[in-house]
């Protein structure tokens, strides 16, 4: 289950935001599937002295690249795209905080990913994974709400 990451890679290299907290504790540290947690254990997120926040435990602060790339969790592979709790619904949401979001969000290319992640999440094999993994949807803010998932 490989979700094709939209945001090109020299895009995200440059950029600073993502795997980075400004607390320990955070709703938007990665939020695992039950079979990724036997894979991986528990997603650490760790003191960052140097820049005065904290940081997933497998961020590579030098090429700001992750050390388990390819089998990154579930989440990370969806960003920016969010699972979203608002009043007892669940949506698929889009992180608007995201610099290469609010650069792309009115591309074609960008639109045209966005139906097909919409289309896939909704599949009944997804749908499955998310009713089976409620801790995936959070209470986001600066999230905006593609579509209400019915999980």
């Amino acid at each position: 289950m490989l979700i094709k990451q939209v945001i090109p890679e020299e895009f995200c290299l440059k950029c600073l935001g993502c795997c980075r907290f400004s607390q320990q504790e955070s709703i938007w540290s990665p939020q695992l599937l039950e079979e990724e947690k036997q894979k991986l254990g528990e997603i650490l997120i760790v003191a960052n002295p140097s820049l005065d926040n904290f940081v997933c435990q497998h961020l590579k602060l030098s090429g700001n690249k992750c050390k388990i790339y390819a089998d990154r969790p579930f989440e990370c592979q969806l960003y920016p795209f969010l699972f979203a709790r608002r009043n007892g619904r669940f949506f698929l949401a889009l992180d608007l905080n995201c610099a290469y979001v609010r650069q792309s969000n009115s591309e074609l290319q960008f639109q045209q990913y966005t139906r097909s992640l919409i289309e896939l999440i909704q599949t009944p094999a997804y749908l499955d994974i998310l009713r089976n993994n409620p801790q995936l949807f959070q209470d986001y803010e600066g999230a905006l709400d593609l579509i209400e998932l019915k999980v």
